[in-house]
């Protein structure tokens, strides 16, 4: 007769910190768990996933935890692991992130890092590829540093498959793992993997977030939560989910708001920078909502639905002119508090991003036809702003590094890189800057740059966000004034980064083969648009330059771009041909 076997506790890996201390079974109860609840017990939370207090409290908050307070046990890393999170820590993180702060890339990643090894090495495999690409290395170093990274990604993936318990802790760990993979796949140039990743992670964080709205004309709304972790996730996301949307790669039409424009409004002021720039990205996405909504149903429209979506354009646009006016009274405040150059460089950019979005929800509920096309030469003012506040952008960032690089430098720099720094510390004011040609200006901005900055930074940088390109390429696609057209190409060659799935030197490739296609000969001869780009506020003679008439112009432009990191870039357009007929064309970029 066998002894009965002591009962064995296995210890619990998910529940609040006092019922795993407590080792009894948690029910997980958000913000503070019924077990702790209905005992008077005060919940200690779970971790980075927030929760916690009271029912007569509120939940603790995380946001407190920095990234040095939460590090990695080194124990179980290799030296070259370690090496690679470093790395993260000192340079990627931020550069990620972009201009604005970023509680996903500055904090939340480190936190998880701390206790899902999921997440741990899908850092390392990100950190791994942005250090190789930062640093010049020979073909076998290329092929060690890809090895380490896949062997890294395959054990990011091993232990998302033996973690298969189907709660909010593990969802959100293949949340932020799914995050890391998609910038690891931009980073790569494997670009249909990336957002296969995003399609995926959009969609499970709608699934679990919030249900699907009545009419697929208005985003899905993922109401915010006293959650530092889930917050976080939702910004990352939502930022990307525009990024891929202005490219045409959101295939599953899910668009995502953090509030609901009709029960909230505007504050008359902005608190922050951040602030100011999740209401403009809501806004953007509802204007790519009912873009997407209206290309997909407006042929099947009936009267009152076409009203419906009137309606709402209406509103995106009044709610744009809104959110300027508290746009511009926060810049009034700003201006007696002394922000810095980084900050300044943000809201310069949500001033061109904000130009580009009444464009867009104008013009939202027109078909893609070629037509069309000319009510684009309606808003030459707005693409003048956007051109303009990019050169106020570059004035503040070259402030702001040669403000931060170490100076010194110059001491035994050659008399050339002397004379390029003299001539940005007297470009003090928008005049001066227009003296000199824009891509002037960029490479001269990028030779001292890549000057001053350490050997092992390199200049092709890369950042998760959206910063300059986006409304600089639509700048380009939809302005026909030959003057605008071509600096906006020009500042996209010279750009020395690429923002997640957006590469300038790509995309300027994309915009030759498109002026190529409209204009044909029609500029043949014209000595005053052919002739050396200067200024890049156009003047009056600019303006009267006769722009390509309707029937040539393009519409509907989509670049592919490719599968691998050794595949082509293609890009598609529709264009009349014949007596009104209308086709696709499709041309491969760069031969």
């Amino acid at each position: 007769m066998h002894k009965d076997a002591p009962l064995s506790h296995k210890k619990a890996k998910t529940g609040c910190k006092t019922c795993k201390i407590r080792r009894v079974k948690c029910d997980e109860g958000r913000p503070a768990c019924r077990r702790c609840v209905s005992t008077s017990r005060v919940c200690d939370g779970y971790g980075i996933w927030g929760g916690g207090g009271t029912p007569y409290g509120k939940p603790q908050s995380n946001r407190a935890l920095s990234t040095y307070c939460t590090p990695v046990p080194t124990g179980n890393l290799s030296n070259e692991e370690q090496l690679c999170f470093d790395w993260l820590i000192k340079r990627a993180a931020k550069k990620f992130a972009g201009l604005f702060p970023s509680d996903f890339w500055e904090t939340l990643i480190f936190q998880a890092s701390a206790q899902e090894p999921a997440v741990r090495h899908a850092v390392i495999a990100v950190s791994s590829t942005h250090r190789f690409q930062q640093r010049y290395a020979t073909a076998s170093a290329k092929y060690d540093e890809e090895c380490f990274t896949l062997q890294q990604y395959n054990k990011s993936i091993q232990h998302l498959r033996t973690n298969t318990t189907n709660n909010t802790h593990s969802l959100r760990v293949a949340l932020i793992t799914c995050m890391l993979f998609i910038t690891l796949e931009y980073m790569r140039g494997q670009y249909q993997m990336g957002s296969a990743h995003l399609q995926y992670g959009m969609k499970l964080l709608s699934d679990i977030s919030a249900p699907r709205p009545p009419s697929s004309m208005v985003p899905t709304i993922l109401s915010p939560e006293e959650d530092f972790a889930y917050n976080a996730l939702v910004d990352a996301y939502v930022r990307l989910g525009i990024q891929s949307a202005m490219f045409g790669h959101m295939r599953s039409h899910v668009y995502f708001v953090t509030q609901d424009p009709q029960n909230t409004s505007l504050p008359y002021t902005f608190s922050s920078l951040v602030e100011a720039r999740r209401s403009l990205d809501d806004l953007l996405n509802r204007v790519h909502c009912l873009k997407e909504h209206y290309n997909n149903h407006h042929a099947s429209q009936t009267p009152t639905s076409n009203q419906q979506m009137l309606n709402t354009q209406s509103l995106i646009i009044a709610d744009l002119s809104l959110w300027r006016k508290t746009y511009t009274a926060s810049l009034a405040r700003l201006e007696t508090n002394k922000i810095s150059g980084k900050d300044q460089s943000g809201y310069l950019l949500l001033r061109v991003h904000h130009e580009m979005a009444t464009i867009m929800a104008s013009v939202c509920l027109l078909p893609e036809e070629t037509e069309t096309e000319l009510i684009f030469d309606n808003y030459t003012e707005n693409f003048v702003n956007i051109m303009s506040g990019f050169i106020d952008m570059w004035k503040c960032w070259a402030a702001t590094v040669f403000n931060e690089r170490d100076i010194s430098k110059l001491a035994a720099a050659p008399d050339d890189i002397k004379a390029i720094f003299q001539n940005f510390k007297t470009w003090s004011d928008m005049d001066a800057i227009l003296e000199t040609s824009l891509l002037e200006l960029l490479e001269k901005a990028l030779i001292v740059n890549s000057y001053l900055q350490s050997p092992d930074c390199g200049r092709n940088g890369f950042t998760v966000e959206m910063g300059y390109i986006p409304p600089v390429y639509y700048t380009a696609l939809k302005c026909r004034v030959p003057r605008i057209r071509r600096q906006a190409v020009r500042a996209l060659r010279a750009a020395p980064h690429r923002e997640g799935v957006w590469n300038g030197a790509v995309l300027a490739d994309v915009l030759e083969e498109i002026m190529r296609v409209e204009e044909g000969n029609f500029y043949a001869g014209d000595v005053w648009v052919n002739s050396s780009v200067g200024h890049i506020l156009p003047g009056d003679k600019d303006l009267l330059v006769p722009k390509v008439p309707a029937e040539a112009r393009v519409s509907d432009v989509r670049v592919l771009l490719p599968d691998d990191i050794a595949g082509h870039t293609y890009v598609s357009y529709r264009r009349m041909v014949g007596s009104g007929e209308w086709a696709t064309f499709k041309r491969k970029i760069g031969v």
